[in-house]
Order: C-alpha cells, then sequence, then structure tokens
C-alpha cells in the first residue's frame, strides 16, 4: 500500500519504465482511500507527443466530484466518484477497449457508469513516463498541488485486456487478480517526497 500525505509535487510514485506495447485494451483497479474533498490524481501517463495519454484525474474545483479519465488529450469521460470521498477504503476498476470505444467504471462492485465511441481504435502508445499522485503536464514534470493525491492506494493494478465484472467482483472480494496483469505496485521504482510503502492485507484494511 502507498500512502500519500499531502498535497506536495514533490510526493509521487514512478515506474521504471511505462507500456511496453501499445494498449489498445486496458483496465485500471485499485482500493482507494481519501480524506480529501476531491480524488486528485491517482495516475497520468505521458509521452514527449502528449503529456496526456492516460489520465485518471481530480482536482480541486468548485465541482469536485468527478474525475476525469483522459485517454489522447483532449479526448476524457467524466466519472462519478462522490461515494469514494467519504475516507474509507473503495475498490475501483475503469476499462477501456479501443473495439467500439467501450468503457465501464465501477466502485464496489457496482457499475457507476459506461459509455461507448470514447477513442475507438485508438492505441495507446509504448514508452511513456508513468506516475502515480500527479498529473503531468510534461514528461515526468509540470505538477500542480491541486491536482495531487491525497491519501492511500492498495493492490493498484493494470491489464493489457478488459476485465469482466466477474473479474472485477472477484478482485473486490480478495480472491485474487486475475491473468494478465502488466504493471502493479510492486514494479514501482521509486518513491518520491513523503509518500510511503506500508505493508498490509488490503482487504483487512478496507472491508
Amino acid at each position: 500500500m502507498l500512502l500519500f500525505p499531502s498535497a506536495s509535487t514533490e510526493n509521487f510514485a514512478t515506474f521504471g519504465q511505462g507500456f511496453l506495447t501499445g494498449l489498445h485494451e486496458l483496465s485500471l483497479c485499485s482500493w482507494v482511500s481519501t480524506h480529501a474533498r476531491y480524488l486528485g490524481t491517482i495516475l497520468s501517463y505521458a509521452t514527449e507527443e502528449n503529456d496526456n495519454k492516460l489520465v485518471l484525474h481530480g482536482w480541486n474545483a468548485t465541482i469536485p466530484t468527478s474525475i476525469h479519465f483522459v485517454i489522447g488529450d483532449p479526448a476524457f469521460r467524466e466519472l462519478p466518484v462522490r461515494q469514494v470521498l467519504n475516507g474509507r477504503w473503495h475498490h475501483v476498476c475503469v476499462i477501456w477497449s479501443s473495439i467500439q470505444g467501450r468503457y465501464w467504471f465501477y466502485v464496489d462492485r457496482r457499475l457507476a457508469s459506461l459509455g461507448s465511441k470514447f477513442q475507438k481504435g485508438y492505441e495507446i502508445p509504448p514508452g511513456g513516463s508513468l506516475i502515480l499522485g500527479q498529473e503531468q503536464d510534461m514528461v515526468g514534470g509540470g505538477f500542480d498541488p491541486s491536482e495531487a493525491f491525497v491519501g492511500g492506494l492498495a493492490g493498484f493494478a493494470i491489464w493489457n485486456r478488459a476485465l469482466s465484472p466477474g473479474e472485477v467482483s472477484s478482485i473486490a472480494t480478495g480472491q485474487g487478480l486475475p491473468r494478465g496483469t502488466i504493471l502493479t505496485l510492486a514494479d514501482v521504482s521509486a518513491l518520491n517526497g513523503a509518500v510511503q510503502k506500508v505493508n498490509c492485507t488490503c482487504l483487512e484494511q478496507c472491508l
């Protein structure tokens, strides 16, 4: 589990390398806990071509109860997160497929949002900079404290395919991670600022 204690641009976690191959499908799941009035940035993936190739972020705005799911800026979808902003642990999964451009957003195993025609046929390219806790406005930097994540992330994982509803449910109930993970918290290469790694069994903390 990673703890991000404050909205400082010094606090973030980095992966040694971004995606090794291009992605036409993606699933991102994590346990999330925050006492902030907005969710902040869980993940940002930037390349030299586009600093918002893949972003899941909220910010200190007038309407803080949603986050933007960005794939290839400026394309994004707004996802509801009001139920996450209560300081408790919640399991979230966002899933996207370039086939028909479909996406699904789950909170605590329940489908909170879905849609289609979102970046149909698009490929998320390899070789970018992947960061947890900050939104990149340039590769590896350009952070804004109003977009920083404050709280805890546990069981974070990314797959190169679209998970099924049953697989989402099995993760949220502690039955392990389905096949096909391409990145987990074990692949984090550096913790910056005051970010801390804490060993815990997530379900004991989250349910």
